[in-house]
């Protein structure tokens, strides 16, 4: 039982460690070392820390360094892979091949050309326009290749996802820019590197950083995905204020909700204000869930007021308290102004 146990645990800490190799996503571990089969230990062995965790094929020899060092069997580079931590294990799958294929167990979903790249922009456009969608990100299955490189890709970092080649090339991420060899990891985990340098085997920098650019709402469109996994709401279930339209239109909105700002949800019946960072959920009356609307989609306090005003037929100064206490005992934010430039926690830059 002891050593079944042990397998559990281990099965469980090489998941969380591998999603966070495929998403760049940090929660766990600092780095996340993916070793192929055939390349060697020796120079990761003198990188990798304590707080790191190194994923190593079974059949590769002992391993004497720190860091959670767990066993995999398979591969994952190219579509239709299967790369298993015991009994568990998850396939790569295509951005565009997802839609039409049967999802039967974990899957990383990857773009890995710019067909895979427009794919994933035109349903983030659709689901902007009219809040459908697309069902594969929906599947609680399903994990977004190099999420992390979305939000704000050209965020200079050090390397936390890197694949070690079995010819020695240290690339990031399932199948992003090789930066160098191994020989020189510890400049390499020294160095920053542009968010984007992940998806480089898909859509060229400059590309990409345009595209999300003209977008600055993608990365609380993914987190709009998780909101929906969360509640296992389906599509035309209900609205999530932003996607298929504002929850009022007053013309006046300045600004955009921040990336992990709460969401406001609109059933047949309820508004809810749910947050997928502490899980919260909060049902408001309509003059509320308006009041919080105003709040997120204005850059200051004075229009977020003069909006509640105009709405709710309140004097200004009611509409300003009602507006901090929806800063305060809501936690919900003043918006970013559009077309500003903010980083992945919306602090402007």
């Amino acid at each position: 039982m002891r050593s079944d146990g042990r397998a559990v645990e281990t099965e469980r800490q090489g998941a969380r460690a591998l999603r966070e190799w495929i998403t760049g996503e940090r929660r766990d571990y600092a780095r996340v070392f993916l070793l192929e089969p055939g390349a060697a230990t020796e120079n990761v062995e003198g990188v990798a820390g304590p707080d790191d965790a190194v994923l190593l094929p079974v059949e590769c020899g002992a391993y004497d360094g720190q860091g959670a060092a767990i066993r995999y069997s398979g591969i994952l580079s190219d579509a239709g892979d299967e790369l298993f931590i015991g009994d568990r294990g998850v396939e790569l799958q295509d951005y565009v091949a997802a839609a039409f294929v049967q999802i039967v167990g974990p899957t990383a979903v990857s773009m890995v050309d710019e067909t895979g790249w427009q794919a994933f922009l035109a349903d983030a456009d659709l689901a902007r326009r009219t809040g459908v969608f697309p069902s594969a990100l929906l599947d609680p299955r399903v994990l977004l290749a190099d999420r992390s490189a979305l939000t704000n890709p050209t965020e200079l970092v050090t390397p936390s996802a890197i694949r070690v080649h079995r010819d020695g090339a240290i690339g990031l991420g399932i199948g992003g820019e090789v930066v160098g060899r191994v020989d020189d990891l510890p400049t390499l985990l020294a160095t920053p590197v542009a968010r984007s340098a992940s998806l480089a085997g898909a859509v060229p920098a400059d590309v990409l950083a345009s595209d999300l650019a003209a977008r600055e709402w993608v990365g609380r469109y993914l987190l709009a995905t998780d909101l929906m996994k969360m509640l296992r709401l389906a599509n035309g279930a209900a609205t999530i204020s932003g996607f298929g339209g504002a929850f009022f239109e007053d013309h006046l909105a300045d600004a955009e909700p921040l990336t992990a700002d709460p969401f406001l949800i609109e059933t047949a019946d309820v508004f809810v204000l749910a947050d997928t960072t502490t899980l919260r959920r909060r049902l408001l009356s309509r003059p509320t869930a308006m009041v919080v609307a105003a709040t997120q989609t204005s850059s200051t306090l004075e229009v977020a007021a003069e909006r509640t005003a105009r709405q709710l037929g309140v004097s200004a100064s009611e509409a300003r308290n009602l507006c901090r206490e929806a800063l305060t005992a809501l936690d919900v934010h003043l918006g970013r102004r559009t077309g500003a430039s903010y980083r992945a926690d919306g602090v402007e830059q």
